[in-house]
């Protein structure tokens, strides 16, 4: 039992002061949503369990390290919108790794509008978070415009 008081003093370290158990709860809803996400992304490439397990413990880790609610769920939108952007590549690459001409596949007018469309998609999350990082517009407006 000499290592108990060690490894909980690690623990202590990494975590920090810790969140409110509201922020907490959002980081494991989150986690976990995100987790399923990519594992539902990489299923064709890896397995489903590693890819929730590190998809979910990344994000955990990656929101749990935020020092604000608002960052968390900045961070998460965030994180929400690239793994929109990423649903092109993880839908592709399996066809690019079997197909002979894979430029000429990935060229495609098809492929193409696929991914700007999943950009757009990414856009909203994106747009989200940067609202929530950033806080209200109008007073930001206000304050630049007055020079306070």
């Amino acid at each position: 039992m000499a290592t108990e008081p060690a490894l909980r003093d690690r623990v202590a370290r990494a975590v920090g002061d810790g969140h409110d158990a509201v922020t907490t709860a959002f980081v494991l809803a989150a986690a976990v949503g995100l987790g399923t996400a990519t594992a539902w992304l990489s299923a064709d490439l890896v397995g489903r369990l590693p890819a929730f397990t590190v998809g979910a413990l990344a994000t955990a880790g990656l929101l749990y390290t935020r020092p604000t609610r608002r960052a968390v769920a900045a961070t998460a939108c965030y994180a929400l919108a690239a793994l929109l952007a990423l649903v092109p590549v993880a839908y592709e690459l399996p066809v690019l790794i079997g197909t002979d001409a894979p430029v000429a596949h990935l060229l495609t007018t098809t492929d193409l509008l696929l991914f700007l469309a999943f950009l757009a998609l990414a856009v909203a999350p994106l747009a989200l978070g940067y609202r929530i990082a950033t806080g209200p517009v109008l007073p930001r407006l206000r304050a630049r415009l007055t020079g306070r």
